[in-house]
């Protein structure tokens, strides 16, 4: 999609680019006549192309625009421009919880349990709120939370999963979602619940208290496959000062199977509160810095433990109906490290939740090192080398002005609004591969923007390697 910094769709003057995904871009935006700064969501139009699109859009938008509740991002406005169809929001200039992560990630330190409470539980009552409406969010990640200057949450993006889960990709048996966040049955393409939103509640809740995501890898199979097969390593072995409690309440919301959870975000939140008493924050929070310390080792036959990658999370992609099957057991599953099963660990009383609570990198191996031992990222790497240099040959073949990153970008934008997507999709490449090394982290959105363009005609197995490619860069390496 390109850069739309400038131009104006429907009532709103777009400003800024704040953000890009899987599905869909952000800009902030200005109303002239309500003198309003907005957020604009703008879905990317290969997700638009089945002919019921419209209405299920129309549908989805007007269910969500119906959410009142405190911690719930507004939806002001949707329509569709020139086959653009776009979302219209409330802008809250905080950033995101997944910001907010990277920052102590680099720092060493930890998010305090006090906002980390608070935050869990002004998502868990927003849940809550949408589940007695019959919406289940379908994505939750730290990136779908919206963080104000008060450090107040607020959760984005209810209806647009939906939106693109019942398109055109269904049909075909496809799964959309975000690997790092998703529910075992979600991943094995069953029907979700809301006890799935509170799985996923319960992956943020794992990554803030131990800076972590439980499973992690180089591919969206394995970890997908991850979740539902392998066991969950107890927060306590990456954080030993967590009580074997808490390791509790995180265990329950991350239970395999959807009716050993809490049914409700309320339930996890408040059997969180039971356990995080002032006391015990302040003792965990003094002097609290992180340690790197590895997640458990997953091997496979052909790898060795101290050899396995360790990933941040994965973007949103789009998962096809035979890889489902893979993931189901109807193809050989992915093979999992035989593990000791996990202590049992303190029960938690649970209580009916109560009314919403209104609150107020770390260093690592090198890229060169984990190539030499990471075999399926070589390759993924070595795949896209050899796709840049036959963009290079073929854009300079072309005659096109791309000596530069920011030249191959301003070609690859220009060629796609041209409508020449195969001389966009080129650009792009070209683009990433000049990039240098320091520089990968944010220009990671090449790799996705790449990835998007190449879904809409239909080479979507190169869709996911560049989207994992996005992933790594987003790491900083």
């Amino acid at each position: 999609m390109a850069n739309l910094v400038g131009e104006s769709l429907g009532k709103y003057k777009l400003l800024e680019r704040l953000g890009r995904g899987g599905m869909a871009e952000v800009y902030k935006a200005h109303h002239p006549k309500l003198n309003r700064t907005v957020a604009v969501k703008i879905l990317h139009g290969y997700l638009a192309e089945g002919e019921d699109f419209l209405a299920r859009f129309e549908r989805e938008a007007r269910a969500v625009a119906t959410l009142r509740h405190a911690h719930i991002v507004q939806i002001h406005d949707f329509d569709v421009d020139n086959a653009t169809y776009y979302m219209v929001m409330e802008y809250i200039d905080g950033g995101t919880l997944q910001d907010r992560m990277n920052e102590h990630k680099r720092a060493g330190k930890y998010i305090p349990l006090d906002q980390v409470l608070g935050i869990m539980k002004q998502i868990a009552g927003a849940l809550d709120y949408a589940h007695n409406k019959g919406i289940i969010h379908r994505d939750i990640k730290p990136s779908n939370i919206l963080l104000d200057d008060s450090g107040e949450a607020f959760l984005a993006d209810f209806g647009i999963a939906r939106m693109v889960s019942t398109s055109q990709f269904t049909s075909t048996g496809a799964l959309i979602g975000t690997p790092t966040y998703m529910s075992p049955e979600q991943g094995k393409g069953q029907e979700l619940t809301c006890a799935s939103d509170v799985y996923s509640l319960g992956v943020i809740l794992y990554e803030l208290l131990t800076g972590q995501a439980p499973y992690a890898s180089d591919t969206p199979l394995a970890v997908i496959q991850m979740h539902i097969s392998n066991p969950l390593l107890p927060p306590g072995s990456l954080r030993p000062a967590l009580p074997a409690a808490l390791e509790s309440v995180v265990a329950k919301a991350l239970a395999k199977e959807s009716g050993e959870r809490y049914q409700s975000a309320g339930a996890l939140a408040q059997a969180l509160s039971q356990v995080l008493t002032p006391d015990l924050i302040a003792e965990l929070d003094q002097g609290a810095t992180r340690k790197k310390a590895p997640l458990p080792p997953q091997p496979t036959e052909k790898m060795d433990e101290a050899d396995l990658p360790r990933r941040g999370p994965l973007p949103t992609v789009e998962i096809g109906a035979e890889t489902q099957a893979e993931i189901a057991g109807k193809l050989p599953p992915v093979p999992v490290a035989k593990s000791e099963p996990m202590e049992p660990f303190a029960p938690v009383v649970e209580k009916k939740p109560g009314q919403e609570h209104k609150s107020s990198k770390a260093p690592g191996s090198s890229l060169k090192e984990r190539l030499r031992s990471k075999p399926v990222l070589f390759g993924l790497i070595g795949i896209v080398v050899v796709v840049a240099l036959v963009v290079l040959f073929s854009v300079l073949s072309a005659g096109g002005d791309c000596n530069s990153v920011e030249t191959c970008i301003a070609l690859a934008e220009e060629l796609n609004r041209q409508g020449n997507v195969e001389g966009a999709i080129d650009a792009f490449g070209r683009a990433g591969e000049m990039v240098p090394l320091q520089d990968h982290e944010p220009n990671a959105w090449i790799w996705c923007s790449r990835a998007d363009l190449l879904d809409r005609i239909g080479r979507h197995d190169e869709a996911i390697a560049n989207r994992e490619m996005c992933s790594v860069w987003q790491q900083g390496e």
